[in-house]
């Protein structure tokens, strides 16, 4: 990692420095200074919490590091972070289809004053199907809700 080899040229860095210097976008640097600093490699002065974030924040080296593996495996703490990143990403999706599911039910409901549940449930699934494959117990779920 770009980031544990600046701490060959010195133990302390200020966040912003460390933005400098490896040209890392803030976003995507701070999940990975978290789980840094929560496997206990690197110590910080303040919480890297995107919320209040001080850019003058100093992180240092753990002189306290102590490992019983010869090796670390810095590949599976990305992996997390690329992980909890993943399950958000498909979260949104899932919203954003029930989202789509809820309005063409309204659609088909407003065009059809009174329909039997079975029957919207396929005009749902007609008029979804270019879009993605909805699921069926999705779409009842949603009808209920609605």
């Amino acid at each position: 990692m770009i980031i544990l080899l600046l701490f060959n040229n010195a133990l302390e860095w200020t966040l912003e420095k460390i933005q400098d210097e490896t040209q890392i976008k803030i976003d995507l640097l701070l999940p990975l200074l978290n789980t840094l600093v929560e496997s206990k490699i690197l110590t910080s002065t303040q919480s890297l919490d995107p919320a209040n974030l001080d850019m003058n924040c100093i992180i240092k080296l753990s002189n306290d590091f102590r490992s019983d593996k010869y090796r670390i495996n810095l590949n599976a703490i990305i992996r997390s972070v690329e992980e909890r990143d993943g399950e958000t990403f498909h979260n949104k999706i899932d919203q954003d289809r029930i989202m789509t599911i809820r309005a063409t039910i309204v659609r088909i409901t407003k065009l059809h004053k009174t329909i039997n549940e079975n029957l919207l449930v396929e005009i749902v699934l007609q008029q979804l199907f270019s879009y993605f494959n909805p699921n069926v117990s999705t779409i009842k779920v949603t009808i209920v809700v609605c």
